[in-house]
């Protein structure tokens, strides 16, 4: 007859190996935790026990992706679940939302309002928007009092789709990215939109366009130290006039249609990078590098593209050159030559320009970065 055997307790070193150290946490760790997660990811932890059940709807940062669902309809219940479902006494400190394939207007503008309302700080927004079709854009969050970093990404050919305000009304941010979208003004030539931002410390601005009614873009900020301005086809061509007297570094990008106006001060300006990725300029007559290189003269450092030193010698040759006198920059301390991949370099061509560019320079040594 068989004896059966006695089911041994487990030991103490086993019941210790088996514990579920993670809920012994306290509340505030375990958020901390899932603020790292998508937040898909962060809500389907309401399933282990009672205690995970509510912990979702304290998280002070959102992050949405259409990459976590198999359809769009389902993202877009989900987003509206956690809007409404989430504790709204709480604010908002992050908040992202990616959204792959077409935009629609009405959960776009319901997210940014209630972001908001919620007092977020840092807001990150990725749409494609179909050409085809107006889009009902509402801009809460350029009234917004909390907001300290903003960057919205519009994947679109037409840039007039996202209209923003005369002015932004943004008293705490400090960091700008914008692309895609088209700045205006009413009954004024120019767009001045970025004067109510005291303390904007780095703007960069990709693709951007103007309103047909305005004739330049005026960027108006006395905090303003880190400007990139990235130019597109799309875009189209409008000049720029700079009221910025702390900047301190300039980059230029893309297909640089857009010329410096008036007589900027721009003394503490000491970093200055232009690369262009060719020429598609509208207006053939403007100078649209020298007009920069006319303002800059304090730079201390100066990266150049091939295709922005070819720019050059294209403005030399259009008649509002004539009797203009080439650049000083007494400062400048260090010039860079950048070939950028699709660039073919020519000998003869980068002489002049460099000729031409530092007749009035103490600079003696070039440094050559060729990207292969």
């Amino acid at each position: 007859m068989k004896t059966r055997k006695k089911r041994q307790r487990p030991s103490r070193k086993d019941r210790e190996r088996k514990r579920d150290r993670l809920s012994e946490l306290p509340d505030c760790v375990l958020i901390h935790m899932m603020e790292f997660m998508d937040t898909k990811h962060a809500v389907q932890t309401c399933v282990l026990s009672k205690r995970w059940k509510d912990l979702w709807k304290q998280l002070t940062t959102l992050a949405f992706n259409t990459s976590f669902f198999n359809n769009v309809v389902n993202f877009s219940k989900f987003v509206s679940h956690v809007l409404s479902k989430r504790d709204g006494s709480i604010s908002l400190l992050n908040l992202e939302f990616t959204r792959r394939g077409y935009a629609k207007p009405h959960l776009l503008n319901r997210l940014m309002k209630y972001a908001s309302w919620h007092n977020v700080q840092q807001l990150t927004i990725f749409i494609t928007l179909n050409n085809n079709r107006s889009f009902d854009f509402r801009p809460y969050i350029f009234s917004c009092d909390t907001l300290t970093f903003l960057k919205l990404y519009v994947n679109t050919y037409d840039p007039s789709m996202i209209v923003l305000p005369e002015y932004l009304y943004m008293p705490a941010i400090r960091t700008m990215q914008l692309q895609s979208v088209t700045f205006t003004a009413y009954g004024c030539d120019y767009a001045e939109p970025f004067c109510y931002c005291p303390v904007l410390n780095t703007l960069i601005l990709e693709g951007c366009s103007l309103h047909n009614d305005q004739n330049f873009l005026r960027i108006s900020n006395s905090n303003l130290s880190n400007l990139t301005l990235d130019g597109s086809f799309e875009a189209g061509f409008f000049p720029i006039d700079l009221c910025t007297p702390n900047l301190t570094s300039l980059t230029l990008s893309g297909h640089t249609d857009h010329p410096l106006i008036g007589s900027p001060n721009l003394s503490l300006l000491e970093e200055v990078t232009i690369e262009s990725r060719g020429n598609i300029c509208y207006n053939k007559t403007e100078l649209l590098i020298i007009s920069w290189l006319q303002g800059i003269r304090n730079v201390k450092l100066m990266t150049l593209s091939l295709s922005a030193l070819d720019i050059i010698l294209q403005d030399l040759s259009k008649p509002l050159s004539a009797g203009l006198q080439p650049p000083r920059f007494r400062q400048l301390k260090a010039l860079m030559v950048r070939k950028l991949p699709y660039e073919e370099p020519s000998d003869d061509r980068l002489k002049r320009s460099l000729k031409y560019l530092l007749q009035n320079s103490p600079v003696t040594k070039i440094e050559y970065d060729y990207v292969d």
